[in-house]
């Protein structure tokens, strides 16, 4: 299994190390984003912490084949699942309300 390192950026939406370390370890979905800054390779991971809770989105890029630096985290939106084409695998239902974000960290 590759290292996970999480990045302040990744927390921002309220989401914890535990959740972000679950989903990108049990994907539900994992793909290929289109690299947007040069020696990038940012992957979208959809999953869920666990089996009766709302999908979350993390992104995370792979620095190499040994480690993922994840810098974005937050519950699944209605964006990303148009984003990937996922209409067919989740329902408005499916979601949950963003949660508070951090006003600043120490």
């Amino acid at each position: 299994m590759a290292r996970i390192t999480i990045v302040e950026s990744a927390r921002k939406h309220g989401i914890s190390d535990d959740e972000i370390r679950a989903v990108v370890s049990y994907p539900m979905l994992r793909t290929r984003l289109t690299q947007r800054l040069p020696e990038t390779l940012p992957y979208p991971f959809i999953g869920n912490f666990d089996q009766d809770e709302p999908p979350i989105e993390v992104i995370a890029d792979l620095v190499d084949p040994a480690e993922w630096v994840v810098f974005h985290a937050m519950m699944l939106r209605p964006q990303m699942i148009r984003q990937l084409q996922l209409e067919e695998l989740f329902e408005f239902g499916d979601l949950a309300y963003q949660r508070p974000g951090k006003e600043s960290w120490s």
